[in-house]
């Protein structure tokens, strides 16, 4: 497990207030993105009123036509 944020020149991480009031939503992105950074990544956060984690993978693909491969054996 990596721990974010790191320092890898290809990641920025943001943050910004909203969208509703006493709310801050952040986000990851991976620009340019390679195969090395397919994977699951967790977001953790947590303050006086409790804690919350979300989870999503990436899965880096080369063509649109993967796309349709990969979705049907998802699960």
């Amino acid at each position: 497990m990596e721990l974010l944020p790191g320092d890898r020149e290809n990641l920025a991480i943001q943050t910004r207030g909203g969208p509703e009031k006493h709310e801050v939503t952040g986000w990851v992105l991976i620009s340019p993105l390679s195969k090395e950074d397919a994977g699951e990544y967790e977001c953790h956060a947590s303050n006086a009123k409790g804690e919350a984690t979300a989870s999503a993978k990436i899965h880096v693909v080369e063509t649109l036509q993967e796309i349709a491969l990969t979705k049907g054996r998802e699960g």
